[in-house]
């Protein structure tokens, strides 16, 4: 299996005065001898890896060292048993355009195929940004295709144990995984992600020869539209025929990209189609679970008030100006567990549980009621949720956040009758009130 490591070196060693001094990179690949390093140095900006299709190719190349580091160490061999040579280049070297290649490296050296590059004296505006977790999570990021394919494997340590680095996780419901065809050209490999909401950090990325991540698709302009700028959809797109610009920010406009666009074309109805159907659907099994997490806090709410919580605070006391007739659907037969007896006892004394808990159902608003986060709906007995207020929205990035909303309408509408315009005052304070409860919002 291929391996590739990251070593964070720092000096001195302990907290909280130490720098990030060095950083050591190190394969088991194919590796190189002394006379390919000599080659690559009378070469540098026409590697031959452009016309082969060589994994792990990054193509920001070796003189890019200068923005991380003043010294850049090679030492490498193409077979186990043989000695390393090693490539040095110095920063202060470049303006003269020195180079160097040593059949042998007092300071770095092994015997194992493969190589190992060593960026010596780490600049200091930048050694801050070169952390474990960041390093982790951009090269998660950026060889995610091969990582996700199991091709080899990476790992990092900043003077610790070696950690693996997890190929980036998409969330969301596995939507698509296909091939399409661009006939000569190749093909296009899809995978796409559908979230139950919108995230402002959905994107879906574009991979290239070898599996280096190029740019967003987004980022493309024949892409800056729907269905992939949508924020319910992450994942990528890989083509390994695409050529990447000199800035390698971006893909050559040629006949491989037409290809390229088209193909991607042709199925985004199908990725319309896909993200509203499974949004839709995952949205409404998560209500379900949240709608329950709710009814057992209606339910502790429920208990907590008829053994006399609510009698300490500071609104009026309720009265009966008049009963709703209240159905149970939905969320109400699980609120009232318990709660179908005409009281319980406690202490010798005898409360009265209300058995008629409105049920909860999500609406899309008719124009009078737009502006209103919920209502009560006689005729159904249920309160009905604005499913389009922007509270309700916010709500939905977290389940916890969109069970105290729900719970919060539910005491507001359930309780008008009885606290008026102080209902949800009361329904606020419960929420605080019930510390205990909140092991139900996990």
């Amino acid at each position: 299996e291929g391996r590739i490591s990251v070593h964070l070196r720092y000096e001195p060693d302990s907290e909280p005065d130490r720098h990030l001094k060095a950083i050591t990179i190190a394969d088991n690949g194919i590796g190189m001898n002394r006379e390919k390093m000599r080659y690559i140095l009378q070469h540098i900006g026409n590697s031959e890896k452009m016309q082969l299709a060589l994994r792990g190719e990054k193509g920001i190349g070796i003189l890019a060292f200068p923005l991380v580091a003043q010294e850049l160490h090679i030492a490498a061999t193409d077979a186990d048993g043989v000695p390393s040579s090693c490539l040095v280049l110095k920063r202060s070297w470049l303006k003269s355009g020195q180079a160097a290649v040593f059949e042998r490296c007092a300071r770095h050296s092994h015997a194992q195929r493969g190589a190992v590059a060593y960026l010596e004296g780490i600049l200091p505006e930048v050694a801050d940004r070169l952390t474990k977790e960041r390093l982790k999570e951009y090269l998660g990021r950026e060889f995610t295709n091969d990582l996700r394919q199991g091709l080899y494997a990476m790992a990092i340590s900043d003077d610790t144990e070696f950690e693996p680095i997890p190929p980036k996780r998409y969330r969301g419901i596995k939507a698509m995984s296909s091939s399409i065809s661009l006939g000569r050209f190749g093909s296009v490999s899809v995978e796409l992600h559908v979230l139950p909401w919108d995230m402002a950090d959905a994107t879906v990325s574009l991979y290239g020869r070898g599996g280096m991540r190029i740019c967003l698709l987004t980022d493309l302009d024949d892409f800056k539209a729907l269905p992939w700028t949508d924020r319910r959809i992450e994942g990528y797109v890989r083509c390994d025929s695409l050529k990447r610009t000199a800035d390698k920010t971006a893909v050559v406009q040629d006949q491989v990209y037409q290809a390229f666009a088209s193909g991607l074309r042709r199925i985004e109805p199908e990725v319309t189609e896909m993200i509203d159907r499974i949004s839709a659907s995952s949205l409404e099994r998560r209500f379900e679970i949240v709608l329950n997490k709710t009814g057992r806090l209606i339910d502790r709410f429920l208990r907590y008030r008829d053994r006399g919580l609510l009698a300490d605070l500071p609104y009026r006391s309720p009265g009966r100006r008049g009963e709703r007739k209240i159905a149970e659907p939905g969320v109400a037969k699980k609120a009232t567990r318990g709660a179908e007896t005409s009281g319980e006892r406690h202490g010798g004394q005898q409360y009265p549980v209300d058995a008629r808990i409105p049920g909860i159902k999500l609406y899309s608003p008719p124009q009078q009621r737009s502006q209103s986060r919920s209502w009560y709906d006689p005729d159904s007995g249920c309160i009905c949720i604005n499913r389009e207020h922007s509270e309700f929205l916010l709500s939905q990035r977290e389940d916890a956040r969109c069970i105290r909303y729900l719970f919060s309408v539910w005491v507001k509408e359930s309780l008008l009758q009885d606290y008026g315009a102080d209902a949800e005052k009361l329904a606020d304070e419960m929420i605080g009130r019930l510390a205990e409860a909140e092991p139900l919002l996990g």
